[in-house]
């Protein structure tokens, strides 16, 4: 039966794209407030290294420089999504380049940097590690040695040095189904660091008006989540605190930290007047929260006619310096490690290690591309080991209904089959003749959709206008206008009649973002 829609897969135009296009949608770094300084932080040069003193008096005396402030001025307080092991500025040691140590706030940001290049930090540099595997052994610099005592940390506490998270999933008994295999065969994959690239960097603004409440810009996608990160750092009420609608130039996962805004806070506290930060590309790259690099390990033992009968995957993510960036500590993706196929016999470990780097966090779909390109590309070597076709030998493998996943997941109207065979002949897999420098490969990986808690309301004047409230922020992905086209479906309206009014934290109790 044929559904026909007189709003909804109609081409209309994007909701935000002309005040974007004109310039007038208001990004965080757009905001201009009465008295509004600006904010600028001086970073780490060194990667791993302890703090013996900082001088800040020659900064103090710059011309227009409201606030100097050092990790000693601040409350003794961590701060993270969920996970709160960073200090808003550095107090007795350093952990990567670019970390926070003092925050300065000022009338313009060429003075703000004048006081900046004045501070002087002097450092005792201690052995950095880089590398997760090194850092997971025991002689290796152990970077939080009070990491017992971190809010959110995942209990019982790793006994790995440098662990701060280890799942593990299990299924049927691995010692059997390598004992059933004809072949055994072991790959290790390494994904590397990668930035989000959105065309935005972070930036916030905070004011506290005249009843004490701290008002708040910034290109977060989870406003909600934010605000109660924020309280606990900040230690007040969460209802003290208003998160304002901003335009968000771009996400790819990597907007929903809290970033510069509890520094900006304390900066607007002791200045008494509204601070604005804007980070530049420089330090997105130093300071950001970029995908995580990973170690992948992946042994599979198979019989002589292409059955996997045994899995064992060894994930170990960089996390970086810090864990505060992840909503959950630990990211998804090591779950799937053993891709869309049906295995009796399966242990996977996944581990989040600290090391000397760049805190990671959250980039599309976390931790899923690392692994899926270790799984597809250890299904690939096997079939050529095998002297088997790719498809043909994911064929062999792949789930049907019926089966449970390779963690033990019971799925229902599985279409793994249906998809991997369309997808072959789509491709033309097998018929036609390689051409010159061109490759064909086949892959298939699943992911399951998204949730979250949202909220809107509709409101109809007398004179027939139309507005939709919601506080859920658009990233540049369309989703203002997807949501006016169901109001205008629902009501049989064109889309053009309905207007969408975004609000903030105040409007509604929680919207997941």
């Amino acid at each position: 039966m044929t559904t026909s829609f007189s709003a909804l897969g109609q081409p209309v135009p994007q909701d935000e794209g002309p005040d974007k296009v004109s310039g007038k949608a208001l990004y965080a770094a757009d905001l201009m407030l009465p008295g509004m300084l600006w904010g600028k932080v001086l970073r780490s040069p060194y990667p791993h290294a302890r703090i013996l003193s900082i001088d800040t008096a020659q900064a103090k005396q710059v011309p227009g420089v409201h606030a100097v402030l050092t990790g000693q001025d601040l409350p003794d307080r961590r701060v993270g999504r969920l996970l709160r092991d960073i200090p808003v500025l550095a107090r007795d040691r350093v952990l990567f380049i670019g970390e926070k140590v003092v925050a300065v706030a000022a009338e313009t940001p060429e003075a703000a940097q004048a006081a900046i290049d004045l501070i002087e930090v002097e450092y005792e540099e201690l052995p950095p590690v880089y590398d997760p595997l090194d850092a997971m052994a025991p002689s290796a610099p152990t970077l939080h040695p009070h990491m017992a005592d971190y809010e959110g940390l995942p209990q019982p506490p790793s006994t790995v040095n440098n662990v701060f998270a280890h799942n593990t999933w299990s299924k049927g008994n691995l010692e059997e189904g390598f004992g059933a295999a004809d072949l055994i065969f072991e790959h290790t994959f390494n994904a590397q660091l990668m930035h989000q690239g959105y065309m935005e960097p972070h930036a916030c603004v905070v004011h506290i008006d005249d009843d004490g409440r701290a008002q708040v810009w910034a290109n977060n996608k989870g406003p909600f989540m934010l605000r109660d990160q924020l309280a606990a750092v900040w230690d007040m009420p969460k209802e003290q605190i208003r998160v304002n609608p901003t335009s968000i130039g771009g996400d790819f996962g990597g907007k929903g930290s809290f970033m510069d805004v509890p520094v900006c806070y304390y900066l607007a506290l002791h200045a008494g007047r509204p601070v604005k930060m804007v980070m530049d590309y420089i330090q997105e790259l130093m300071a950001g929260n970029p995908r995580h690099p990973a170690v992948m390990t992946l042994k599979t033992g198979v019989t002589q006619d292409g059955r996997i009968v045994a899995h064992q995957v060894r994930i170990v993510f960089n996390s970086g310096a810090y864990g505060a960036f992840k909503p959950r500590v630990f990211i998804g993706g090591a779950d799937h490690s053993g891709g869309p196929y049906r295995i009796p016999h399966v242990q996977i470990d996944s581990y989040m290690v600290y090391t000397n780097n760049v805190p990671c966090g959250h980039m599309r779909s976390p931790g899923k591309p690392q692994v899926a390109f270790a799984v597809e590309s250890h299904m690939d070597m096997l079939a050529k080991e095998l002297g088997l076709d790719p498809y043909e030998f994911r064929l062999r493998n792949i789930l049907k209904d019926g089966d449970s996943t390779p963690v033990g997941d019971a799925l229902q109207h599985i279409r793994a089959e249906e998809t991997l065979r369309q997808a072959a002949e789509g491709a033309n897999w097998g018929r036609t003749a390689k051409k010159p420098n061109v490759g064909v490969g086949i892959a298939i990986s699943d992911q399951a959709q998204g949730a979250g808690q949202s909220s809107a309301s509709v409101t109809i004047d007398p004179s027939g206008e139309v507005k939709l409230f919601m506080s859920l922020w658009d990233t540049g992905t369309g989703a203002h206008t997807i949501m006016r086209q169901i109001v205008a479906e629902t009501l049989t309206l064109p889309p053009e009649r309905v207007t969408l009014v975004m609000q903030d934290t105040d409007a509604i109790p929680f919207e997941s973002g």
